[in-house]
């Protein structure tokens, strides 16, 4: 490589390919020489100042440089705050699409990734969940509070039921406490490899010692990740070759329970699905058979605030201290077991298999259950709770009560089932359809989202129906749920896109646009079509409300067409079209006059208005490239059809890295350019 003036400030080494919203980073390379293997991995040259960057979003063009580093650039204006424009900055996103795909290869297929990176808390952090959710791979970036690292790392660990893998970048600084945790931390870091970043993965080992390798190196196993450096062990992941030596067992030791097997025998009651609801959970610091429990206050239909535990597989989402939650899937009540003392024998713990959270209707089937500091005056008096565990258990369905074994001591005796008692009726849209567990909870969240879609448009609340827009396009989208809830999910969805579309004056200009395309697109010239298609993304860019799906479907659709009747040129062809265009120039500017591109087009074959936009500014670029720094360039005589300055004259001015006036002052500029142009090739 060689040498680049240190003084360049304008170097944005990273970008995104595709959209503004990708996740699929680009890196520049710093020598011209590299430069033509780069554009022809990306023919399409879509690149853009990514949001994940935290960039403006804006498009961004390559610029090749003999003399200094090359670089991405903004269109001008140029208006954007993104603070990390280094080779280094797209890191996250490297990190992130190494880890997707290698997790593919062994053999995960719903593998999602999620960036984190803004929020102070979190310190920046990439999560990776693959499993159906019951694995993740954290990647913290930067750094973090301890304790809230703490509190994150139990949590995660709780949750996947110790399948975590937390993985740190350079400068998280919490390396050593996972050293101190587990013996060994894993580490992460890139490196520049020609036109991309490499992927390096570390593991450190007491002593602060970091052996790094490539994930191609590593495997998943039922637990972790293993690292060449790492082993499995009978005790779990170590390091290589540094087993512990077994510790004895202690003679002063006690039994682990001295109670008999007879006496831990739990009361099990089965208890009907969507009948008890809960709020408050506060986690307790211990699972069984990976499950999580919450200690929390719940309620049945019918009946009255009592304290319980909740068990969970470790795969649910953690419920949130202060909002009301319903129990789902098969639901079962385990009463104190005969023979228990302290804590044990008053709290009864009641498993099921998912969660839903609960809205504004929770009022009508569960009035005396309310978050904690909710007011007093929100919700209707709520009911003593009970002195024992009884009152849970009398939600208990009619069905037999199990008996305690035969061998067992006699014990409290059990309760009875209760008598039926008046309750609201349970709100069932398909009461004569026996549904399966996954179908009955999927229903149950598509009834409660049904709920809240009718009440957001009711109250005209824009947020309230972008948000519940949201979660129906969730539903709608997940493979796991049965066909008939993902298509009403699907209708109600657009229903909501139809409702803030009727209230969105841009989106009336989208529909027509997209009407052109479909009355015109086939008919119209690569160039029209172009803009048409760009005319209706930019509509669709500034709508506030999410895309209907026959929208998003008929601009794709325009997209792929416009892609495939378009082809980017290659740099050695933008390179001999800029040489025909600057001998077309040379003689109008010995003529002392101006030319409009569509003349241009025709003097060099009728080829240039049908170019990609990026490449009709790039051929002009090219026509200059042997324009001396101190003469104006000669593209500033072309003009638009009205023998006014060009809408790209700023552009080149850019590219060319010459100062761009502000709006105002570019057109005089661009005329003291054209006047300078004559007045040089008058004397040729």
């Amino acid at each position: 490589m060689q040498p680049f003036e240190e003084d360049d400030t304008r170097k944005v080494q990273t970008a995104v390919v595709g959209h503004p919203g990708s996740d699929e980073p680009v890196f520049l390379p710093f020598d011209h020489g590299e430069f033509p293997d780069f554009v022809a991995r990306y023919p399409d040259r879509e690149f853009y100042c990514g949001s994940l960057l935290g960039g403006c979003g804006k498009r961004l063009s390559a610029k090749r440089y003999t003399s200094k580093k090359c670089h991405f650039a903004h269109h001008p204006p140029v208006s954007c705050r993104r603070t990390a424009n280094n080779e280094s900055s797209a890191d996250h996103l490297y990190i992130g699409q190494a880890f997707k795909q290698w997790l593919q290869q062994q053999g995960q297929r719903d593998v999602t990734v999620s960036y984190d990176l803004f929020d102070a808390g979190s310190g920046g952090c990439i999560t990776i969940s693959f499993d159906r959710g019951r694995r993740t791979v954290r990647v913290q970036l930067d750094r973090m509070e301890w304790k809230s690292w703490l509190v994150d790392r139990k949590k995660l660990n709780r949750r996947t039921g110790g399948k975590a893998d937390w993985v740190y970048g350079p400068d998280s600084m919490l390396a050593h406490n996972e050293v101190d945790a587990e013996g060994y931390a894993l580490r992460v870091q890139c490196r520049t490899a020609g036109s991309t970043r490499e992927v390096q993965i570390g593991t450190q080992v007491p002593g602060h010692t970091i052996e790094w390798t490539t994930l191609d190196r590593c495997r998943l196993s039922d637990f972790k990740i293993v690292t060449p450096s790492l082993e499995e062990t009978d005790d779990g992941i170590q390091v290589r070759g540094q087993r512990p030596a077994p510790t004895p067992p202690s003679p002063a030791a006690a039994p682990a329970s001295a109670t008999p097997p007879a006496l831990t025998q739990p009361v099990t009651f089965q208890l009907a699905p969507g009948t008890v609801a809960f709020t408050g959970a506060v986690p307790v610091d211990q699972a069984h058979d990976g499950r999580c429990l919450y200690d929390a206050v719940v309620q049945s239909t019918g009946s009255a605030v009592a304290p319980a535990r909740i068990s969970l597989p470790t795969g649910t989402a953690v419920p949130d201290h202060d909002q009301l939650w319903v129990l789902l899937g098969p639901t079962t009540l385990l009463l104190p077991a005969p023979g228990q003392s302290g804590e044990q024998a008053a709290t009864c713990v009641i498993t099921a298999q998912s969660i839903a959270r609960l809205e504004d209707n929770a009022q009508e089937l569960w009035p005396g259950l309310r978050p904690p500091g909710c007011s007093t005056a929100m919700v209707p008096a709520v009911v003593p709770p009970p002195t024992t565990s009884r009152a849970v258990a009398d939600q208990a369905a009619p069905s037999p009560t199990p008996s305690p074994s035969p061998d067992s001591p006699p014990g409290p005796k059990a309760p009875s089932a209760p008598e039926p008692r008046k309750q609201p009726p349970a709100p069932q849209k398909e009461s004569t359809v026996k549904l399966s567990g996954p179908e009955k909870e999927a229903r149950a969240a598509l009834d409660a989202l049904l709920d809240q879609s009718r009440d957001a448009r009711e109250a005209g609340n824009w947020g309230a129906v972008r948000q519940t827009a949201g979660y129906l396009a969730m539903l709608r989208d997940n493979p796991t749920v049965v066909a008939a809830v993902r298509s009403e999910a699907a209708a109600e969805y657009d229903v909501l896109s139809r409702w803030t579309g009727e209230r969105t004056v841009s989106g009336h200009q989208l529909g027509h646009l997209l009407r052109r395309l479909r009355d015109e697109g086939e008919t119209l010239p690569l160039a029209a079509l172009r803009r048409l298609v760009d005319d209706a993304e930019a509509e669709a860019d500034r709508l506030d409300r999410y895309l209907t799906a026959d929208e998003i479907a008929e601009l794709g659709r325009w997209r792929d067409e416009l892609a495939r009747r378009s082809g980017r040129l290659t740099l050695d062809a933008l390179e001999r079209l800029g040489d025909s265009v600057r001998s077309v120039l040379e003689s109008y500017a010995r003529a002392g006059a101006v030319v409009p591109w569509a003349t241009l087009s025709t003097e060099v074959g009728g080829s240039l208005r049908d170019l990609h936009p990026e490449d009709q500014v790039e051929v002009l670029v090219q026509a200059d490239r042997d324009t001396a720094d101190d003469e104006p360039p000669l593209s500033a005589l072309v003009t638009d059809d009205d023998s006014r300055m060009h809408s790209f004259y700023a552009q080149i001015l850019d590219y060319l890295d010459r100062p761009v006036p502000s709006e105002a002052d570019l057109p005089g500029q661009w005329s003291t350019d054209v006047q300078e142009l004559h007045r040089i090739w008058r004397l040729h």
